[in-house]
This record gives C-alpha cells, sequence and structure tokens, in this order.
C-alpha cells in the first residue's frame, strides 16, 4: 500500500529558455508565458515538499483514521511523526508498512471517560447503588504477617506482544498464548506480588498452568488451586485471578489498551449468583473492584477500565474477597503489562491497609 500519497520533487537542474534575437512581437510573448509556466511548475514541487514535511506525514497514517475517544497524547504521537501505534520507536519517520492481509494494532483508551467514574458494564439484572458501594467499609481482619493475597491464574498462557508490534499475521490464536513466562501473564502476576509484598501485604503468586494441556477445564483446576491454597493458608481474604484481555475493532484490527500516561489499562470483571450459583459475596467483590477503579484512576486519568458485572461466578464465591482482574490486553507488551500490575499492587495496598480492622 502506497502510504506516501505526496511524491512531490524539485526538479534536478534549473531549466532554462534560450532566447535568440529572431523571437520579436508574438513570439517574444509566447517565450514568456513559458517561463512563467515553469516558473508556477517549480514553485508547486517545493510547496509540495514543505507541506508533507510539516505535517509530520499525516498522509502516512490516513488509512487507521482515528479513534474514538482516543487521547491528545496519541494525537501527538500522529503529528510529531511517531508511530500511531505504540510511539516506542521516537526516530522512526513512519510505521514500517503493513503487509496485506495482516491485522494492525491500534491504540485505544478503553476507559470510556464520557460515562463517568460510576459506570458499569452491567450483563446482571441487578442495580447495584454504586455511591453507597463506593463508600463501603472493606473488613479484612488480622493476618500478623500471614498470606493475606493469592494471585493466581486461570488462563496461564495468555500472552502479551512484544514492545513495538504494530502487526500481526495469520491467526490472532497462534501468538495469543505462550508458556515462556516472561511473555504471558505469569510476569504480570509476579510484577503484582512484588508490588503488595514490598507494601507490607504478604503475597502468594501461583504459577501453576492451569490451561495446559487445553483451556477447556482450567476453571475447575484453577478451583481446586484455591480450595488447596484457603486450606493451607486460612488468613488469606483476598484472591486474585489475573487475565489479559483480547479487544478488536469493528474493521478487525486488534487494540492496544493506552491510559492518558500511555501504560496498559486494567478491568476487573465481578462475578454474581445470577446464573445459580451460591455467591454472597459478590457486591463485597463489587465494593472493592469500584474502590480500586476509583484510586487508581485518581491517579492516572484512564488507568482503569468501567467495571465488568457478569451473570457467571468465576469461582469468586470460595473466598471472603475476589478479583478477576483483565491486565492489558494481547497487544500490549509485557513492559507495559508490569507496570500496570504494579500500579494495582499499590493501589490495593493502599486500599488494604486503610481499611484494615
Amino acid at each position: 500500500m502506497d502510504r506516501d500519497p505526496i511524491r512531490g520533487a524539485l526538479p534536478s537542474k534549473e531549466e532554462t529558455i534560450v532566447l535568440d534575437g529572431t523571437f520579436r512581437g508574438k513570439y517574444r510573448g509566447f517565450a514568456a508565458f513559458l517561463i512563467c509556466c515553469a516558473i508556477l511548475l517549480a514553485a508547486f514541487a517545493v510547496s509540495a515538499v514543505w507541506m508533507q514535511k510539516s505535517d509530520g506525514g499525516l498522509g502516512q497514517f490516513g488509512s487507521f483514521g482515528k479513534n474514538e475517544g482516543e487521547t491528545e497524547t496519541s494525537r501527538e504521537e500522529e503529528t510529531t511523526g511517531k508511530s500511531p501505534v505504540s510511539g516506542e520507536n521516537p526516530d522512526a519517520v513512519s510505521p514500517a508498512p503493513i503487509p496485506d492481509g495482516a491485522i494492525p494494532i491500534v491504540s485505544m483508551d478503553l476507559s470510556a471517560p464520557s460515562l463517568g467514574q460510576s459506570y458499569i458494564h452491567n450483563e446482571t439484572p441487578y442495580l447495584p447503588d454504586v455511591e453507597r458501594l463506593l463508600a463501603q467499609e472493606l473488613t479484612w481482619g488480622e493476618n500478623h504477617g500471614q498470606p493475606l493475597v493469592l494471585i493466581l491464574h486461570t488462563h496461564s498462557s495468555e500472552r502479551y506482544l512484544p514492545k513495538g508490534t504494530t502487526y500481526i499475521e495469520g491467526v490472532v490464536g497462534d501468538v495469543a498464548y505462550s508458556k515462556d513466562a516472561a511473555e504471558n501473564v505469569l510476569a504480570a502476576g509476579d510484577a503484582l506480588s512484588r508490588a503488595l509484598n514490598e507494601k507490607g501485604i504478604t503475597a502468594i503468586h501461583c504459577t501453576v498452568m492451569h490451561d495446559d494441556p487445553t483451556l477447556g477445564g482450567s476453571y475447575s483446576r484453577a478451583e481446586k488451586t484455591i480450595e488447596r491454597y484457603l486450606e493451607i493458608y486460612p488468613t488469606i481474604r483476598l484472591v486474585i485471578d489475573l487475565h489479559r484481555d483480547a479487544v478488536t475493532t469493528a474493521e478487525g484490527s486488534l487494540v492496544r489498551s493506552r491510559s492518558e500516561e500511555g501504560g496498559a489499562q486494567v478491568m476487573a470483571v465481578i462475578g454474581t449468583d445470577a446464573n445459580g450459583t451460591p455467591h454472597p459475596y459478590w457486591q463485597d467483590n463489587l465494593a472493592l473492584a469500584l474502590q480500586l477503579r476509583e484510586r487508581m484512576n485518581g491517579e492516572v486519568r484512564g488507568a482503569c477500565r468501567p467495571v465488568s458485572l457478569r451473570n457467571a461466578s468465576y469461582n469468586q464465591e470460595m473466598a471472603r474477597y475476589s478479583l478477576l482482574l483483565e491486565i492489558g490486553t494481547v497487544a500490549n507488551s509485557p513492559e507495559e503489562a508490569t507496570a500496570a500490575a504494579r500500579a494495582v499492587g499499590e493501589a490495593l495496598a493502599a486500599l488494604l491497609q486503610s481499611r484494615e480492622a
């Protein structure tokens, strides 16, 4: 695809018209006309080159269009000639051409700021009182240095793409999973665990691959793991099932989530008893998710996406408090995901310590 639509160029050498003494009357006028045409043509060429340089090559990104809800930061990247996808290479004039048939990656703010901080993506028949839940006291009890938080991964091999990736070729599923702990959600879980422990909140990170050998049965295997940990460590009050999301646009592009500061965005998924599973704690979980979102977005605009309230329980009925956290999307990099996970840990630690009994 032609990504350089303005191809004006200066003449390779100065064009001249030599007049001799045989030109008279209308011939002399005709020669003057030709000179004027040559001057105008050269001026147009110079103007075209100048416009291409001065607009930062905006025409190169025309095929991406504007993303709904994009931030001022992403617009600045376009006008400074950085990649509209990740902006990882400030020296690049334009991103690498995307091969025919490849799936492009676009950066988008998925936090829906126009809907307000109290908005919930609600798939259930319930109508929670968001203001009451934001003010609700969270009771943790005392743990005296014993484990308070368990972090695990139902889909342990969910992968992040390498930093600077602007497109993928083939089927998304072929690149969306990896058993390499440096590039999947285990890296984010490790960052979250470290952040909590550094803040004085004892956390355990379980690295069992619950989606091995297949995704089918992952939640059943994760349920057994949670049971074992709760038996061994009865002081655990919060179980975090850490995932990464996968989002595509209507045009089929893969979405890289992006906060105002450019980091991966976080979304809490809260299960309920709407599918018939006994779940007496779901409103407490929702209160925690809403308060976490409020705190994180107070630090960085767009750090958290709206909370998603679902009919299924996702094993969240097993502990006093439970969160399913989607940290970034498959198109975010491991570096972005681990940075977001650390931010989650710091925000959670502040909530846990401020509400300790």
